[in-house]
Formats: structure tokens, C-alpha cells, sequence
């Protein structure tokens, strides 16, 4: 017999669920680019596609076919409930598409790919149900989100910027002017919302406060969704609903009544059991590995910390008619009168397919080499790549272009590009 909570029975359906609602909040990703007037934004693949005889139609079929198994993974999963088949098709249909194309690597695409595995691989008894040992691995994974997000922005650029937004937004509402605030205590309170998270974390790690820490789970995040709606910092559908997904799972995994259950042995746990820890550990391990570059930023939960790495992008005025007139959104003035206009990728992200830029410069880079190559403006952008900032001092290496060799030889150092 093993102690476990009512709510795990549903936990599967509950998260193929949320996942599909958060495919539908970022279709733009999802869905070809065809169907929804995105064609000129560029998928950015983990490697030329060519080299393996897939044709740009070719990777668009199959990408809509992972998307659509996916799709109908989750509804079978829902529908039929603790089914050992969808599982797999799920993950690896999640990785296909992400390979195919690396801006769907959103974090919930990341933590849901985790999921899937981890259900793939849990032993079963004969009705189906997981046994409980899997499900404080998903709690363990839960909590890692939490610390490392939390741990991501006790940083001087989030203390900086973002945590200013943060701070800004919800006490503006209430006629407080955070300006008249000495420096010392703007960065104090700004400091306050990684503390409330890390709070968050611990408090789910014991059973004495898991209730506690539940509630403080809920209440973080719902005072994000509204920092983060139309009403605070406007950011995109995805990110809400997201929030409201983690709110939700807070109470699906830590909280509900205790009972006993029949757990029966299972032959294969050993084996099973060893890629469920395999896949755990990696997820723990590595994001200690993100700021020296050998781990991406969003696989380690850096979420909203602008510490990550980055490619910075001007382009001349000579070539702005050039690219079609809804990515004019993301092209500034030129204020300072030398026909160079600064060129934000993260806003173009927003303005097209409405989810936020993958934060990593390997993916910038690629993207802004499809840019180029596809609109033929070589000689007409310049700028630079940098590296994830330091969390004392906010600096950065940086890396100029303001030719092609220089930009071809800048993206030599990435992995995973095209």
C-alpha cells in the first residue's frame, strides 16, 4: 500500500489538456504558415534540412503531421484516459517539431516534452494507473521550475528592468509613483518577486507548509497574469495562459486528500525507472550550466530575466521597403540621424507569430541569416552578438559585425544551426 492524492488519476488528461490550450494560445507556431499569413517569417530548423533530402514543403508536412499527432495524442489521452500510447507519440512528435522548427521551443513545450517521457517510461499496473514514484518526480521537476526561476533573477539586469516593469505595473494601478523611490529601494522591492518564488519552492518541498505553498503558487501566479495582460505589460496569450496552467497544477500535484492504494510490483520498474531518473537529473543538473553557454536559457527556467544571450540587429534605411510592412513594427527611428534603425527580433517574434523570441543567441543568429538571406540585404545590416550578461555587473561580451565574412564567422560558434 502507498499514500497518494486523489487528483493524480486525472493529472495525465489535466496536462494533455493544457497542453493543447497552450498550442491554441500560440497556433501561430503550430499551424502552416500558409494557413495564417506567416510565410515571410523564417522557421529556423536544428540543421539544414537539405543534408537529409527534406525539401522546404517536404518539412512542412511533416511538421503539420507532429502537430497534428500531437493533437490527437492529447485527445486520446483525455478520451481514453491513462492510454501507454500517447505518451510516446507526444514526445517525440514534440521533438520533431522543434527540430523542424526551434522557435516552438517555448518552456512549456519543454517541460511538457519532460512530461511525456517520464509518463512513457513510468511502470503501470494493469488498469493503467501510475504509481506514485513517478509522480514525485513530476513534483520534483515542478519544484526545479521555481528555484531556478527564482535563482535566474537575483540578478542585476532583472533587478534592473524587468523587476522594475514588474514593480511599476501593479502599483500604478493604486497611484504609487515608484520613481520618487530611492534607488536602493526600488532594487530591494524588485528583489522581493524572486524571494516570493524561492519562498514558493521551499514551501512545497515539505508536507507541513505543501498547503501553504500551494497558495502562494496560486497567488504568484495570478498576480503575473495580471501584471502580464493588456491591462499591466501586455505580453503575449501564451504567457497567460501558461500561468494559469501552473496555478492549476499547483493544486492538481501538491494539494487534495491523501489515500491508500494498492501499488503491486512491477518487472520493468528497474528499467524504467533508471530513464525516468536519467531524464530528471539531466532536467537539474544542466540549468547550473546555462550562464556558461552549454545549456539554453529557457531550459533552465530563465523566465523573464533579460540576462540571456542575445543577437543585437540594425538595419539600414536603404532596405526597410524591402521587408513585408507588418515587421515594421519592430524597426525603431533612426534618432540619432545615421540612416541605421535598430531592428528588434524580440518584436518581430510579437508582431508575427505573437509568442515571445527564443532568448538565445544561437537562435537569433539563425534567425537573422534566414532574414537576410531571404530579402538579399547583406551589405545592408550590421550589429552584434553577445553573450548571456554577468549577475553582478549586467555586462557582456560582445561580438561586432558589419560585414558578411564577419557574420558568417560570429555564428560559427553555435551548435544546432542550420
Amino acid at each position: 500500500m502507498v499514500a497518494m492524492r486523489r487528483t493524480r488519476g486525472g493529472y495525465e488528461a489535466f496536462w494533455s489538456l493544457a497542453l493543447l490550450a497552450l498550442m491554441a494560445a500560440t497556433f501561430r507556431l503550430w499551424l502552416p504558415a500558409s494557413w495564417i499569413g506567416t510565410g515571410d517569417y523564417p522557421a529556423v530548423p536544428m540543421f539544414d534540412l537539405a543534408k537529409v533530402g527534406l525539401t522546404q514543403q517536404a518539412a512542412g508536412l511533416v511538421s503539420f503531421a507532429a502537430t497534428l499527432a500531437i493533437v490527437v495524442a492529447c485527445f486520446a489521452t483525455v478520451g481514453l484516459g491513462r492510454s501507454r500510447l500517447t505518451w510516446p507519440i507526444i514526445a517525440v512528435s514534440l521533438a520533431t517539431a522543434v527540430v523542424l522548427d526551434q522557435h516552438r521551443l517555448q518552456p512549456w513545450a519543454y517541460q511538457s516534452f519532460l512530461y511525456a517521457i517520464l509518463f512513457a517510461a513510468a511502470p503501470r499496473d494493469e488498469s493503467g494507473r501510475l504509481s506514485e514514484s513517478t509522480f514525485r518526480l513530476v513534483r520534483l521537476l515542478t519544484i526545479s521550475v521555481y528555484v531556478f526561476s527564482a535563482v535566474g533573477k537575483f540578478d542585476f539586469q532583472f533587478l534592473h528592468t524587468v523587476g522594475q516593469d514588474f514593480l511599476k505595473a501593479p502599483l500604478q494601478w493604486v497611484g504609487v509613483d515608484v520613481s520618487a523611490w530611492s534607488a536602493r529601494t526600488r532594487l530591494i522591492a524588485a528583489a522581493s518577486f524572486p524571494a516570493f518564488e524561492l519562498c514558493v519552492a521551499i514551501a512545497l518541498s515539505w508536507p507541513r507548509t505543501r498547503m501553504l505553498g500551494v497558495w502562494m503558487a496560486t497567488v504568484m501566479h495570478l498576480g503575473l497574469i495580471a501584471v502580464l495582460s493588456p491591462m499591466g505589460l501586455g505580453h503575449s496569450p501564451g504567457v497567460i495562459v501558461w500561468n494559469a496552467v501552473m496555478a492549476m497544477q499547483a493544486w492538481w500535484l501538491f494539494a487534495g486528500t491523501v489515500v491508500e492504494v494498492e501499488d503491486k510490483p512491477n518487472p520493468e520498474i528497474r528499467r524504467v525507472g533508471a530513464l525516468s531518473w536519467a531524464v530528471v537529473v539531466i532536467a537539474l543538473v544542466m540549468p547550473v550550466f546555462e550562464r556558461a553557454g552549454y545549456w539554453d536559457h529557457w531550459f533552465a527556467w530563465a523566465l523573464y530575466s533579460p540576462h540571456s544571450s542575445r543577437v543585437t540587429l540594425q538595419i539600414h534605411e536603404s532596405a526597410i521597403d524591402q521587408l513585408p510592412e507588418e515587421w515594421q513594427a519592430a524597426i525603431t527611428a533612426d534618432n540619432d540621424s545615421d540612416r541605421w534603425h535598430d531592428f528588434h527580433l524580440g518584436q518581430l517574434s510579437l508582431a508575427v507569430r505573437k509568442v515571445p523570441s527564443v532568448p538565445q543567441a544561437r537562435y537569433q543568429w539563425a534567425l537573422a541569416d534566414r532574414i537576410i538571406q531571404q530579402f538579399g540585404i547583406e551589405n545592408q545590416v550590421r550589429g552584434k552578438v553577445q553573450s548571456a550578461s554577468d549577475r553582478w555587473t549586467g555586462e557582456r561580451d560582445e561580438q561586432w559585425w558589419t560585414r558578411p565574412d564577419e557574420f558568417e564567422k560570429a555564428g560559427k560558434q553555435f551548435w544546432l544551426v542550420p
